[in-house]
């Protein structure tokens, strides 16, 4: 009888402990309520100052996981120790096999630079077991962005919803910081009308010129959004 491969999250657990950790991917959506299948496990890794310094968080990690393996998603290859600086500077991601689920690990996910890491983790809204810490809908709708790929597409409709339902509630009350904030970060029409009953004129005024701009560029929806009025 084989013994039983270890667990994908004690290996991530194991790499939370010394670093921060983003789950992404389709486990971040199943923890975000959509009910969905996936067969790996997806991970940003915090960048670190350089990729030599990332390649040594995963070879110590690793050198505590017998019977674990790095592999190349380009080039379909297992990856050497001395191979993982090269490969994650210039590809971004790597694959950790000999586990009971695969887990990607990430140093640039899709969409998200190296340089975004910070904002978000401070983005995040929960956090997981070990540690680990959940992206909030918009950076993970960000994350799903131009890949081409069904569920991805069916992902990000999920997520706006989320993300839709967040500006329903807060778009009536907030302030023009906390409207702002929200409209840096993501813009749609149907979202945008739900500033129309906030008390704050300089709200209604920042939400006015949004609708107006799409309005200017055809968009049928800010056109009856505004047509409704409401909004002086």
């Amino acid at each position: 009888m084989e013994p039983a491969l270890i667990s994908a999250d004690a290996f991530i657990h194991a790499l939370a402990a010394r670093h921060r950790v983003v789950l992404l991917g389709g486990m971040a959506i199943i923890t975000h309520g959509l009910s969905r299948k996936t067969k790996d496990i997806d991970i940003w890794l915090e960048p670190l100052a350089t990729p030599e310094a990332w390649a040594e968080a995963m070879k110590t990690c690793l050198g505590t996981f017998p019977g674990c393996y790095l592999w190349s998603l380009a080039d379909r290859k297992v990856l050497t120790p001395d191979e993982i600086t090269e490969e994650i500077d210039e590809v971004g991601v790597l694959r950790v096999s000999g586990l009971d689920r695969d887990i990607d690990v990430f140093r640039r996910p899709n969409e998200l630079g190296i340089e975004s890491f910070e904002e978000v983790w401070q983005h995040s809204v929960k956090e997981l077991d070990g540690g680990v810490r959940l992206p909030d809908p918009v950076d993970l709708h960000i994350s799903k962005a131009n890949t081409g790929r069904e569920h991805d597409w069916k992902d990000q409709l999920f997520l706006e919803s989320l993300i839709k339902a967040r500006f329903k509630e807060r778009l009536p009350v907030c302030d023009l910081a906390e409207a702002t904030s929200m409209l840096d970060r993501f813009l749609d029409p149907e979202a945008l009308q739900y500033a129309r009953e906030n008390p704050h004129p300089e709200v209604r005024a920042l939400v006015l010129g949004y609708l107006r701009e799409f309005e200017a560029e055809g968009d049928p929806y800010s056109r009856d959004i505004l047509a409704a009025g409401g909004w002086e």
